[in-house]
């Protein structure tokens, strides 16, 4: 369960990551009102957003089209009924009144980057063709967008860090990932959060830093791979994008270990302390999600416009 509370957190550093991983971050558990709309929209939006970045010619917008349509069919045929039967165990271990570890939620959070790196692998492998073909000048864009963007980071979570407007911000971020998945929280969960987030305020200039550390790294595998052959970036891209399980960051890298065993700590805690309502609600979430990700199955889609 942590690791589905943190997806968003595991990918915010780089910004053309969070492109790469979409379909399960922006897309699949977002809290979208509808899931197949959305899940039929990706390769538009991911081609959208992509092109946002670099602002691509027309024919890397034609090759990126084919394969980003590649990798939907893939992730709808492999990726998906994985999806369902994962979010179907966990329904049937929050049915279980036997109270979560720290450990079975690590187990979890592993699960999910697991998952994530099965994906993140797969775009690099489909977008290594349009990444070579990227010019200096559409990599200097995607720099302007990464400043840009570490900015409002900056001034939301790191200027000023000893205010109480930054820390209710911290407080605020932290407090959603419970929220999208539990539903209102009480007081004392509230607690639990806030008291880990006051905790691991030492730590926050190092995200910041860690996210300029990541986003140099794609910049210069860009710079690097520009002209190469697809074969050669893919296989440079899949090693940044296995790279970004350790942080890279002295100070966050040191703790990693630690950071991780006190928010398992906390998420274990809070759904040990889940109200009948909050129950409901979770497991009402992962029936959701399980039954639409069986919807968007090709041979459930393929039932659906026969009738």
């Amino acid at each position: 369960m942590q690791g589905l509370l943190t997806l968003k957190r595991l990918v915010l550093e780089t910004p053309l990551l969070r492109v790469l991983q979409a379909l399960c971050v922006v897309l699949v558990l977002s809290g979208c009102s509808s899931l197949q709309i959305a899940y039929n929209y990706a390769p538009n939006y991911l081609a959208y957003r992509l092109n946002g970045y670099f602002s691509l010619d027309d024919a890397q917008k034609v090759a990126l089209d084919q394969e980003l349509a590649t990798f939907i069919a893939w992730h709808a045929e492999t990726a998906l009924p994985d999806y369902t039967r994962t979010l179907a165990a966990w329904q049937v271990r929050v049915e279980d009144a036997a109270p979560f570890t720290p450990t079975e939620v690590l187990a979890i959070q592993q699960q999910v980057e697991q998952a994530l790196e099965v994906l993140g692998q797969r775009a690099a492998s489909q977008l290594a063709g349009t990444l070579v073909t990227l010019t200096p000048k559409q990599q200097l864009r995607l720099k302007a967008e990464f400043e840009s963007e570490n900015k409002d980071y900056f001034n939301e979570f790191l200027k000023n860090p000893t205010s109480e407007a930054t820390r209710k911000n911290h407080y605020k971020r932290a407090l959603k990932r419970y929220e999208d998945w539990l539903g209102a929280l009480t007081k004392s969960q509230e607690k639990l959060i806030t008291e880990l987030a006051d905790k691991r305020s030492t730590t926050f200039a190092g995200w910041g830093d860690e996210r300029m550390l990541r986003q140099k790294a794609l910049l210069d595998l860009l710079e690097q791979q520009r002209g190469k052959d697809a074969p050669q970036a893919e296989a440079a891209l899949r090693e940044y994008l296995f790279s970004l399980k350790k942080y890279r960051e002295p100070t966050l890298a040191a703790q990693q270990s630690q950071i991780r065993q006190d928010w398992a700590q906390v998420t274990a805690d809070v759904l040990n302390s889940l109200t009948p309502e909050q129950r409901i609600y979770l497991k009402k979430k992962l029936v959701v999600y399980a039954q639409d990700f069986a919807s968007l199955t090709p041979k459930r889609l393929a039932q659906n416009n026969s009738k």
